[in-house]
């Protein structure tokens, strides 16, 4: 595994009692929070629906809500910014787990960028989730640790 500055995780100590405070009320939510990334996701960019074939069928979007597909892949992003936060004071372990993620994303026509439209998605689900609780404080210990987590994976979809 590569070293370098991608394994050191760019986050206070500050942003880290955020992000481990408000994964409780995430957790509370995981399920709610993320489907609706998905399917933001989704509308954001209707690309990336065509290029996962569990989805390609369901149209229009509502119908994704039910879809077991999404239910998988919600639970999938959960687990993962799980992770996240529980690795938040070690994380080689996860930065090796978000490598091999990015691997098994090679079969996919992943681009990295896409990633970015995931990040945006998660952003509005949780910005939707806290409401009138959603600060700037918030929104940015989430953006640094999905940019940590993206960057991870990237590096994991270009390893040949």
């Amino acid at each position: 595994m590569p070293k370098g500055p991608i394994w050191q995780i760019d986050i206070s100590d500050s942003q880290k009692l955020v992000l481990k405070k408000t994964w409780k009320t995430i957790e509370e939510n995981r399920t709610k929070v993320g489907k609706q990334t998905f399917i933001r996701v989704f509308e954001l960019n209707p690309q990336i629906k065509k290029m996962m074939p569990e989805f390609m069928t369901a149209d229009p979007i509502e119908e994704l809500k039910s879809a077991k597909s999404l239910f998988g892949h919600s639970k999938t992003i959960m687990k993962c910014l799980e992770n996240a936060v529980t690795s938040l004071d070690d994380n080689e372990r996860f930065v090796g787990y978000l490598v091999g993620l990015g691997r098994r994303h090679q079969v996919r026509p992943l681009k990295a960028h896409y990633l970015d439209v995931i990040h945006e998605a998660l952003m509005y689900s949780l910005n939707e989730l806290f409401q009138s609780e959603w600060t700037t404080e918030i929104s940015e210990a989430w953006s640094a640790l999905f940019r940590f987590m993206s960057e991870a994976m990237i590096i994991g979809l270009h390893d040949t």
